[in-house]
């Protein structure tokens, strides 16, 4: 079965909730790997996070008769995702900052990119992890959702509950902090 096109996702989801299993398959498999590697940016407990996502889609598939229209599948269940982590992080107090009492995102890449062994690209790599360890948690959420997911920051917004000029000076003071540290660097 070939991925529909993110464009095609609110038509799925439409067909999902009026009891379409072929919707809901696709659905599945287009959005499960993503949010498990989504899930991965909170915690390195992989069996956790493969719950999280079975959990979600779950509740989704009892609960679909009472889900609304949704215009944006894929921020929906990004913050589908990060509302089931939480409530499970609510558990655990390991998983979150002490300075914000929320769940800290990391930047660890996939297993994907763990297997490169070149040593430009590790360099690179050293580089931008260093980059990553002097900016805040929530910083590199907003750089994972602008850069990496491509979100809008109206979609920012609400993935991080935050306004809009908020996001902006938020995604702006981060890219000034890196730049500073890179020029320094060399």
């Amino acid at each position: 079965m070939t991925k529909p096109v993110e464009s095609q996702h609110p038509k799925l989801w439409n067909e999902f909730r009026m009891g379409s299993d072929a919707a809901f398959a696709s659905l599945y498999s287009a959005y499960a790997g993503k949010l498990y590697d989504y899930g991965l940016h909170f915690t390195d407990d992989t069996e956790m996070v493969k719950d999280c996502v079975q959990d979600l889609f779950a509740k989704l598939y009892v609960g679909r008769k009472k889900l609304g229209e949704v215009e944006n599948v894929k921020v929906y269940m990004l913050i589908s995702m990060k509302n089931t982590l939480f409530n499970l992080f609510k558990k655990e107090m390991h998983h979150y900052n002490i300075d914000t009492i929320e769940p800290v995102f990391d930047t660890e890449f996939s297993a994907e990119s763990k297997m490169i062994e070149s040593e430009e690209i590790l360099a690179g790599k050293k580089r931008i992890e260093r980059m990553m360890e002097i900016i805040t948690p929530r910083q590199r959420e907003v750089l994972y959702y602008r850069f990496i997911e491509e979100l809008s920051y109206e979609e920012i917004c609400g993935m991080m509950q935050m306004n809009y000029q908020s996001v902006r000076n938020l995604l702006h003071r981060t890219i000034g902090k890196i730049r500073d540290a890179a020029a320094n660097e060399k």
